[in-house]
């Protein structure tokens, strides 16, 4: 693992949830030593982060708050997990046809499904993502559209009114999107603003699909997306409980396990 930069707060604090991203739990002391800072500094860094929802302290430590107020930022999801997002994208990615329109929503798994959409003929795709645009459009996609809004640094995407009425103006073949947790009532996500833009895309399409490993299945976060009804695909990995796939099978939810899929995808 690298050193750790001890630049300035921001930088620290990312640098902060990188490690516990990366280790899965530290402790104040560990984590003083690796910034060279006092362990009061990090203690107040640590405080922030559990008041912005991505951390949670415990006794003796500290780990990520999958379940809190705040999506951790996506140049951090991005670089996590990249083995499993590629496989559950290449699933996902598989059930496409040319010609279609679709919509890729701005979570980082979806964004995987880059390198194989472009290679089909005729599809229409709209996005929010921006390092999602620049992709598609350097590797030659057939239609690329962005979908504008108001500009979200941490999330690297476009959000707000501005961006639900642009998708709600849009009619497309499948939707293609991920959350941060489910259980058997629904799928959620943390931040309020994510929320309404990925059922906007839901709502706008004929044929909707969920990309979640199992490592988000049987928790849930503060804001309801909706029901298993308001799904029809399920794409995740062999690790997801067997009971809980039966379920969303009588629910009418086609499921898909992706092969050799390993724990561990953060949204």
């Amino acid at each position: 693992m690298s050193t750790p930069k001890t630049g300035t707060r921001p930088q620290r604090l990312e640098e902060i949830l990188q490690l516990l991203l990366d280790d899965e739990k530290s402790s104040a002391q560990s984590l003083a030593a690796r910034f060279d800072v006092s362990v009061m500094t990090i203690h107040r860094d640590l405080d922030e982060l559990q008041r912005r929802g991505m951390v949670r302290k415990f006794h003796g430590g500290v780990s990520v708050a999958r379940t809190g107020n705040h999506e951790i930022a996506a140049s951090l999801r991005r670089n996590i997990a990249t083995e499993n997002k590629q496989r559950l994208a290449q699933c996902a990615a598989g059930l496409l046809t040319p010609g279609q329109s679709l919509f890729l929503d701005d979570s980082t798994t979806v964004a995987f499904m880059a390198p194989a959409v472009a290679g089909i003929d005729g599809l229409g795709i709209s996005t929010n993502y921006l390092p999602l645009l620049n992709t598609l459009a350097e590797a030659g996609a057939a239609e690329v559209r962005a979908i504008g809004g108001t500009y979200d640094h941490s999330h690297e995407s476009f959000l707000g009114l501005a961006a639900v009425r642009a998708v709600q103006e849009l009619r497309v073949d499948m939707a293609f999107v991920s959350t941060s947790t489910a259980d058997a009532d629904g799928f959620y996500h943390q931040e309020e603003a994510i929320v309404e833009l990925k059922m906007a895309m839901l709502r706008s399409a004929r044929r909707r699909v969920l990309l979640m490993d199992s490592s988000k299945l049987g928790q849930s976060s503060m804001h309801r997306l909706g029901g298993w009804d308001k799904v029809d695909d399920l794409i995740t990995d062999a690790l997801a409980p067997a009971d809980f796939l039966g379920q969303l099978k009588t629910l009418g939810v086609r499921v898909h396990v992706a092969p050799d899929a390993m724990e561990g995808i953060t949204e």
